[in-house]
Parts: C-alpha cells; structure tokens; sequence
C-alpha cells in the first residue's frame, strides 16, 4: 500500500515543481521582454532626438557656409546640380562634405588608434579619407551629368522626328514640342514639359527653349535648339530642318557603335593586362620573395658566410630588403591605382569621355584584388609543397 501511494504523491510533487517552473520561466521570460523592449524604446530614443540634432545642425550649416564660398565655385556647383538634376544647393552640398569628412575621418582615425596604426600612417589615411569624401560628390555629380546627357542624346532624334511629323501635321511650334514630350523619353520629356509650361505663363517659345539647353549639358541638343530657333524665325522650312538634323545624328550614333566595335579589341587588352596578367605577374614575384627569404631564414646562410674564409667567398649573398608583407601591400596598391586609370582609359575609348568608365572602376579593383589573392594562395599551396617543410 505505502508504495502503491508513494508513488501519486511524488507525481503530484513532480506536477507542483513543473507548475512552478513554467510560471518563474513565464515571469523571468516577460521580465526579459521588457528589459528589451525597454533598451529598443530607450536606442530609438536616442536616435532619434540624435537625428533631429543632426537636421537641426544640417539646416544651419548652409546658412553659415554660405558666406565662406566664393561665388565663382558656388556658381559652378550650382550649374552642377542643375546639369545633373539634382534638387539641391552648393550650400548644402558642401555642408554634406564637411560633416561627412569630419565624422567618418574620425571614425577611421580612431579605429587606426585602437588597431595600433603608426601615427605617421594614421595621419595619412585619415587625410586620404578627408580628400577622397570632398571629391566624391563632384564625381557622383560628373558622372550623373554624363548620364543624362547621354539620355537625352539617344532620345533626341526620335523627338526631333516626332516634333517635325507634328508640325508637317498641322501643329503649331507649341502643340508639336507639347506633345513630343512623351514619358519613354525620361529626363528630355521633363525638359520639354517645362518649356512648355513656361510658355504657358507668358515666356516665349524661343527663351523656353534655349532655358532647355541651360539645364541639359549636350552640344547635340543645343546646336538643335539653335538650328530649330534660326529655321524658326527665318521662317523656312523647319520640318525639313528637323528631319535632316535627327537623319545626322543617326549616323553619328551608328558612327560610335562602330567605333566602339573596332576598339574592343584594345579594350579586352586593357581588361586582360589588370585582370589577369597584373595579378598573376604580382603573385609569382610574391612567391618568389616569400620562399627566397624563407630559404634564406631556414639555411642561416649569414652564419655560413661569417664562418666561410674571406677568400673563398667569391658571391656575396645577402637576405633580400623586401619583405613579403610589405610587397603584398605594395601590389595591392598597385592594383588599386591600376584598376582606377583603366577604368578612366576604357572610358576614355569607347566613349571619347574618361568619366563613363568611373563605374566599372570598384568592379575591376575587386577582380583585380580578388584573382591576385588566389593565384597567390594557389601558387603558396604549389610551391609551399616542395620548399617548405
């Protein structure tokens, strides 16, 4: 009987403890929710009243700045940002750099405090950084310009063809470029609508189309709108006008495609040189160091040479000056600078412009570093083999 009862006792027991648990793991996991839940209210907290901090300081930067600019470089980037569509300031543009420059150069000059960075080097880096983030935006801007004039470049003829097909029609100069601005034609649409609605309060056609030309930067377009305006006003035949000059730049685009057909070949020359010949000439010299000095740390050949006599020493050997660690760098860099020029030189070829080739620049250096990190490694598994025991 007293193991017959003995043994609900201990599952009611084993049921109380099991109760019990759950409920401390309910309280001490709902404790914990709120813990977190708390720090996450508590982080958003912060950032947030650290944003409105940031905004605050961004909206009176500019109005500080703005006095410390020379009007000739204000003018300059605010032609900038009108040729490459962007709703912004000079003022607020160097505003972005200064702050961007001062955090993230402070950042890197910390992280190389704590990593142990010489001084000499960490002062250089960190004014790498400060430079590199005051050009970046003047690169951003040149390579948006190029693309939005080469988007209105491509466009133009087609537009051009549409506006005279109007006017033979029966259009007028307005109604023909009104609706010629269709949504297919991206920023030269945007450009056409704007004229138009210009002429709408009381501009005139010919000023709304030369303030077309003050917003895109392409001779194409505006020795277009030059030759529109002269057939114009002397009243000629402007369809025919339209028609011959789209008929030109057809052949002049047909013109680059073959240009650019017969210049591949120097292109995949340039692209084999960074890619593959670069990095691999770079991975053999590294090999080549690193077994050198290797074999010479492994033989002790400087207490061979102090222990040979004078006169039977006919060759001086010497350990080598470069260290595989320093030529490893070395390369890197190389291919960094490398990478950079024939990305500007490809550009330069296919397009007759170096600044279309800025975006094919960090996928060459990724390749460029990428297949010299693994020919290395291939060629220090091959020879580390036979050399090193």
């Amino acid at each position: 009987m007293d193991e017959k009862t003995s043994k609900p006792r201990i599952f009611t027991i084993m049921g109380e403890f099991l109760k019990y648990a759950t409920s401390l793991f309910i309280r001490v996991f709902g404790v914990v929710l709120w813990g977190v839940n708390v720090i996450i209210m508590f982080a958003l907290l912060v950032l947030s009243t650290f944003g409105s901090i940031i905004r605050a300081i961004m909206s009176y930067i500019p109005k500080i700045i703005k006095r410390y600019i020379p009007s000739g470089i204000a003018s300059l980037l605010d032609q900038m940002l009108v040729y490459a569509g962007v709703n912004m300031t000079s003022e607020e543009v160097v505003s972005l750099a200064l702050v961007y420059s001062v955090i993230v150069s402070s950042i890197v000059y910390v992280i190389l405090f704590f990593i142990e960075v010489s001084a000499f080097t960490s002062i250089l880096i960190t004014l790498v950084v400060f430079i590199s983030i005051w050009t970046l935006p003047v690169i951003i801007f040149d390579l948006l310009i190029y693309r939005r004039t080469e988007s209105v470049e491509i466009v133009l003829p087609d537009v051009l063809d549409i506006i005279a097909q109007n006017m033979i029609a029966g259009m007028t100069s307005y109604n023909a470029l009104w609706t010629s601005a269709r949504s297919e034609f991206g920023p030269l649409a945007y450009e056409i609508q704007a004229a138009a609605r210009a002429t709408l309060t009381g501009t005139p056609l010919v000023d709304a189309l030369i303030g077309i030309t003050n917003r895109v930067k392409s001779e194409k377009l505006e020795r277009s709108i030059r030759l529109m305006i002269q057939g114009m006003k002397s009243g000629g035949e402007l369809p025919a006008v339209l028609q011959g000059i789209a008929k030109d730049m057809r052949a002049e685009q047909n013109l680059q495609k073959q240009m650019k057909a017969e210049t591949s070949a120097h292109t995949l020359f340039i692209l084999f040189a960074i890619l593959i010949g670069a990095p691999l000439l770079f991975a053999i010299s590294l090999q080549f160091i690193t077994i050198f000095s290797t074999i010479y740390t492994k033989l002790n050949i400087t207490e061979l040479i102090e222990k040979a006599p004078m006169q039977r020493t006919f060759i001086m050997i010497r350990g080598l000056t470069i260290t595989p660690d320093f030529f490893f760098k070395y390369a890197i860099a190389i291919l960094f600078v490398s990478s950079f020029f024939s990305g500007l030189l490809i550009g330069m070829i296919r397009t007759g412009r170096p600044i279309a080739g800025i975006h094919n620049i960090p996928i060459l250096i990724g390749i460029s570093v990428g297949v010299f990190i693994l020919i290395n490694y291939i060629l220090g598994i091959f020879f580390g083999s036979f050399f090193i025991t």
